[in-house]
């Protein structure tokens, strides 16, 4: 897959998330799209960081969506039925339930979470069974760029404790080619070198060396 491949949204996404890792938090972001295509609000997870238009900084609860959607104004926004939220991974709890109040109906998300992504909620509950969400993901090749993307964002920020550990294999069941490559370049912090690139020249680096990454975990 070629950059130049990707819809604008998720260029946007990844170009964010990029800046979520520069900036020292989790490499995650999203955007929220309106029935016309047009991105109308952004966000980037900003847990250990902060950036001038966050709705929420320096926060347990200050994930990419939650930035995102924070910026929809009711009273501008005022159908919001046909938008489409884009996140770079699958929606945790908290961010799966402030999508569904939302009442944004559409979800694309890049790369599956088996160890957070809580979109099985859906339905579970007579609250949750209300309204249906259409859901798009995970993207073939950006699941594994998102992956690889946060599993070295761990490795380099020396943030491997038990819980991460665990984290990590799970997400290894369903992309072990990314967490093996995002913890071999994360021994000798290889991506460093690019972060100061814009994400679209980093980009192509990643997908070739995941393509080119036969080993096991």
């Amino acid at each position: 897959m070629k950059w130049s491949e990707l819809s604008i949204p998720w260029q946007r996404c990844f170009e964010l998330s990029w800046e979520a890792m520069k900036d020292g938090s989790k490499p995650i972001a999203a955007l929220v799209i309106d029935e016309n295509g047009e991105i109308i609000a952004e966000g980037k997870n900003a847990v250990y960081s902060e950036y001038s238009d966050a709705t929420v900084r320096y926060n347990e609860i200050a994930h990419a969506e939650i930035n995102a959607l924070g910026k929809i104004d009711n009273r501008v926004h005022t159908s919001r039925a046909p938008y489409t939220l884009y996140s770079t991974l699958e929606p945790c709890p908290l961010c799966t339930g402030a999508l569904y109040m939302s009442s944004i109906k559409n979800l694309a998300y890049a790369a599956k979470d088996k160890f957070g992504g809580s979109l099985d909620m859906l339905g579970k509950t007579s609250y949750l069974s209300r309204k249906h969400i259409n859901i798009d993901g995970p993207v073939p090749v950006l699941d594994e760029v998102s992956i690889f993307l946060n599993v070295y964002f761990d490795v380099t920020s020396k943030n491997i404790r038990p819980s991460i550990v665990k984290l990590h294999d799970e997400l290894a069941e369903d992309y072990p080619n990314a967490v093996s490559l995002a913890r071999k370049w994360g021994e000798d912090n290889r991506l460093d070198q690019y972060l100061s690139y814009p994400f679209n020249d980093s980009f192509p680096i990643i997908v070739h060396g995941l393509k080119n990454n036969k080993h096991p975990v």
